[in-house]
């Protein structure tokens, strides 16, 4: 019988609702798959002028494109991040004149830039609201055809990344994500939304 009253006694206890409530996941602490992959697509717009960004004479830029992005990242805590990866930040297509209003061009410069962020991350459930900065290796090439010949010139420039963004994770392997980022020299806010694969 003193047995029999404590396998009850057990069994009560196991069952109380201070007890269940400990097995259950905190909030934000639902288990994680360290790696995952991913990639986007959006806009861009570009934060310069065109006589800027060309040195023409009357020049007109396009400012709006399709951005994309493939990357890859280590999550090795609930809170933290480390990620590596590659924008194609856009073509941007422009048209001025050269030798005042002499010569006709027209040409493009296309963006792309390459980073490794540190990213910060508040779990809530199944969403992550998130935030990075770090490191970017950036090239604007640019391709300017005239009436006589076609030039050719690229800048490559370090420079800080960063953005935000929210991600829901609705399976235990995937997630889709909304971001803003941008390089601080490069200047194209990217707008993107994509899906990763987490594993």
């Amino acid at each position: 019988m003193e047995r029999f009253s404590k396998l009850l006694a057990v069994a009560l206890v196991g069952a109380s609702p201070v007890t269940h409530a400990q097995t259950l996941p905190a909030l934000g602490t639902a288990p994680q798959l360290p790696w995952y992959i991913g990639a986007g697509i959006g806009g861009g717009h570009l934060n310069r002028s065109a006589s800027d960004l060309t040195g023409l004479n009357n020049a007109t830029l396009d400012t709006h494109e399709t951005t994309w992005t493939v990357r890859g990242g280590w999550r090795f805590s609930p809170y933290t991040a480390i990620e590596l990866g590659y924008y194609d930040l856009g073509r941007y297509n422009f048209h001025g004149t050269a030798v005042g209003p002499l010569v006709q061009v027209d040409g493009s410069a296309r963006a792309q830039s390459v980073g490794l962020s540190f990213v910060g991350i508040i779990p809530i459930n199944t969403v992550d609201i998130y935030g990075r900065i770090g490191y970017a290796h950036s090239e604007l090439k640019f391709n300017a055809n005239g009436p006589l010949n076609t030039g050719n010139q690229n800048e490559r420039q370090n420079e800080a990344t960063y953005g935000a963004g929210l991600r829901w994770t609705f399976a235990p392997h995937w997630a889709v994500f909304g971001e803003w980022m941008k390089n601080d020299k490069i200047r194209v806010d990217s707008y993107l939304g994509g899906i990763d694969f987490r594993f």
